[in-house]
């Protein structure tokens, strides 16, 4: 089971989250984010064996430049097909935000899919323009097939924390997981013993799966 830490902001959550096995750490470029963070190049200071995603919505073309030395670029909004191929064209990964909910997401990241490593399933709340707790399950089995949306693997997000984590895994079975404040003691630091447990149990749950086949 592969775990996402997102909106890490300081370079302690960096050394912490990456020490106790995170996969993927998530950096926020979107300003007005709470946990925005001002300059890539502080994100990419650090060398570690997560690796770094970049989180953007709807950035212009020239801008993505500037996140090269990421290993994946997560992008969180209705961009098109010239972003995701400025994307490819820096040598990162890519992480398409998708709202089941939202038809138009839906339709763009079914054209989009040859382009995207992963699908990162959220809520429509998270998309401007648009309202919504969170995702219905009944809106995200329509577009899961063989446990992938569109042929690619997908990380669940919205809500999680260490006490649900294996609920949601054993409910959606997604390649991966995704948490923010699920896992912080105020907004934009991130509480050790939380993310002790979250990937312990996240990690857990996979384990415990490939016990139940022996």
């Amino acid at each position: 089971m592969l775990v996402k830490i997102c909106g890490i902001t300081s370079f302690e959550d960096i050394l912490l989250c990456d020490s106790e096995g995170a996969d993927f750490l998530g950096f926020i470029f979107v300003k007005g984010s709470k946990r925005f963070v001002l300059k890539p190049d502080e994100a990419l200071i650090t060398k570690t064996r997560a690796k770094k995603v970049a989180v953007l919505r709807d950035p212009d073309k020239k801008d993505i430049k500037v996140f090269k030395g990421f290993d994946f670029i997560q992008l969180h909004g209705l961009e098109n097909e010239i972003i995701l191929e400025e994307v490819k064209s820096i040598g990162a990964g890519i992480i398409k935000t998708i709202f089941p909910d939202i038809k138009e997401s839906v339709n763009l990241c079914k054209r989009l899919s040859p382009y995207v490593d992963f699908f990162l399933v959220d809520s429509s709340s998270k998309l401007k323009g648009f309202d919504s707790s969170r995702f219905s399950e009944n809106s995200l089995s329509e577009i899961l097939e063989g446990g992938k949306i569109f042929g690619r693997d997908f990380f669940i997000s919205g809500g999680l924390t260490p006490t649900n984590v294996r609920q949601f895994i054993d409910r959606f079975k997604p390649a991966g997981v995704d948490v923010s404040s699920g896992v912080e003691y105020e907004i934009g630091r991130k509480d050790p013993q939380k993310v002790r447990d979250f990937i312990k149990n996240a990690k857990m749950s996979e384990s415990k799966k490939s016990e139940e086949k022996l």
